[in-house]
């Protein structure tokens, strides 16, 4: 079991070939400038990036969602994330950064108030520090507890999913509380 809250040792062969992901080293050549953690391979799997790439290509549409849960310090991770959105905007990208504020308040018991605060003064400002210009009209911040459209998207995608494909994606267990599997 795999999930975005621990970390142990990974057989990423396998796992690559039981969520379908391809080696990025396979498209690597057609990417004008990659990011440098692309080039090193840090970044090494994908699943459809070539319709991303397309699109870089072509001139046309396309959008990066990634989003920032305030629940501690600002980290080196967190750096990375920083400089793919730099490079995305250079490539012309929509870019949306949710501040999952409830799943802040959910998974970590942080309360709304304290992680809109971490949010500011930790990863915005980090953020912007690092050369991300947030006052583009092409980014979006936003926080998760106010964005009712995201929010009813949510709920209509998630009659397409079930409870055996969360827990197997996140992890998630017969004590998972139902405020974390929703956010």
């Amino acid at each position: 079991m795999i999930d975005p809250w621990s970390s142990r040792i990974l057989e990423y062969n396998k796992i690559m070939e039981n969520f379908g992901i391809k080696p990025f080293k396979e498209i690597l050549g057609e990417i004008k400038d990659p990011h440098w953690l692309m080039r090193r391979g840090i970044i090494f799997g994908h699943r459809d990036y070539e319709r991303i790439l397309a699109a870089i290509n072509d001139g046309k549409d396309f959008a990066v969602v990634t989003g920032m849960m305030p629940s501690g310090r600002m980290h080196i991770g967190h750096k990375m994330i920083v400089d793919q959105l730099i490079w995305y905007d250079e490539q012309g990208a929509e870019i949306y950064i949710p501040i999952a504020d409830m799943e802040s308040y959910s998974a970590r018991d942080i309360d709304f108030k304290e992680s809109r605060e971490l949010a500011i003064k930790e990863y915005i400002s980090s953020y912007i520090a690092l050369g991300l210009d947030l006052t583009q009209d092409n980014i979006n911040v936003y926080l998760q507890s106010e964005n009712l459209l995201v929010e009813d998207l949510a709920y209509i995608f998630a009659k397409k999913v079930n409870f055996n494909e969360l827990r197997a994606i996140y992890g998630f267990t017969g004590s998972t509380n139902m405020a974390h599997v929703y956010v």
